[in-house]
């Protein structure tokens, strides 16, 4: 990369960080920027998709061993793949900051999963909370502000909203989306499974091929959206189930659908910023912050029940909710607002 001194170094390990980084990057217009990317999910297909300018490099891994010498190894190379910059964008991936840090950039973390930081953790997550203290700023949502500051002190800074609202400001839905995209069905559901490859959900048992037979059985299509090899073999043998071959546009998929389920609280999150119905089967013994506001405030469902969550997705079919657009926009102006004075501070 030469002697280029960039504005911006973005580096995304994970699908819902695109969304997040493009979107604010779109913002930034007159601004040089970098993106570096970790081979997990969609995320190298989403980085194409967007157009950034960038390298993917490193892979996520299913063994937890193998996934924490992943993430170390990904980190070293860090140190000599960065480009140099201003600032360092990062959301709740703690992978490119020792790299930030030797070369005397400001480091700016974006996180929303408290959950990382609290109660019996492995090493390598203890290990990763700590390179997180690396960071200069830690911009968290206002609900989740409490833990973070607990652990960060004054370098918490807060936002309205959730990361969601922040690239759902801008979506405007495509009448022709799904005739478009090669899904085979008028009327969907959208599933996506827990990650089990997370280290603080190791070990729990996937609710996938209970939920695929319930739906089965009431004839409800599924869309499924599985990570890898391992998830995607939870759906084996149900005809219901439609795997998309390529990555699609995710919000597009939730707006169309007839509800919207995840393992994991994003595509929760999502739909009920859309005002689709949503429902999270997290399995977790503690919700984060943000899902724990969208429940409460009766926007989304959280249950372990296959039962239960078959009963909701028929009670509320082909109902919508009103969406939180003109929140999402105004959470996006300040965020943008904040970075941008953090790039010229």
């Amino acid at each position: 990369m030469g002697k280029i001194i960039y504005d911006i170094w973005a580096d995304v390990a994970n699908t819902p960080q695109v969304h997040v980084i493009a979107t604010i990057i779109r913002e930034f217009g007159e601004y040089s920027i970098y993106v570096t990317g970790f081979n997990r999910g969609e995320t190298a297909q989403l980085i194409k998709m967007y157009g950034l300018n960038g390298e993917v490099f490193g892979s996520d891994q299913y063994n937890p061993v193998a996934k924490s010498f992943s993430f170390a190894w990904r980190t070293v190379r860090l140190l000599y793949k960065a480009p140099k910059a201003r600032l360092l964008l990062s959301f709740e991936n703690a992978m490119p900051l020792p790299a930030g840090k030797l070369k005397g950039t400001r480091i700016v973390l974006m996180l929303d999963n408290e959950l990382k930081f609290i109660g019996k953790r492995p090493l390598f997550q203890r290990i990763e909370s700590t390179l997180k203290k690396l960071a200069d700023v830690v911009l968290v949502p206002e609900v989740a502000e409490d833990t973070f500051r607990s652990h960060f002190g004054d370098k918490v800074t807060t936002y309205p909203g959730y990361k969601e609202h922040i690239y759902t400001a801008d979506f405007n839905p495509r009448p022709s989306f799904v005739d478009d995209s090669g899904i085979p069905f008028e009327e969907y559901i959208v599933l996506r499974p827990e990650s089990l490859t997370s280290l603080y959900v190791l070990h729990e048992r996937s609710l996938v091929p209970e939920l695929l037979r319930l739906f089965s059985k009431e004839g409800i299509n599924v869309v499924y959206l599985p990570r890898n090899g391992e998830e995607r073999a939870l759906a084996n043998g149900f005809d219901n189930v439609f795997i998309p071959p390529m990555a699609l546009n995710g919000l597009e998929l939730i707006y169309h659908s007839k509800a919207t389920l995840t393992g994991s609280g994003t595509m929760a999150r999502e739909a009920a910023v859309m005002g689709v119905p949503a429902v999270s089967f997290f399995p977790g013994a503690r919700l984060l912050s943000v899902d724990r506001d969208l429940v409460e405030r009766g926007k989304v469902l959280h249950s372990r029940d296959p039962g239960e969550i078959l009963e909701y997705v028929i009670e509320n079919w082909g109902k919508r909710r009103k969406g939180e657009l003109e929140k999402a926009k105004k959470v996006k102006r300040q965020v943008v607002q904040m970075i941008k004075a953090m790039v010229e501070g």
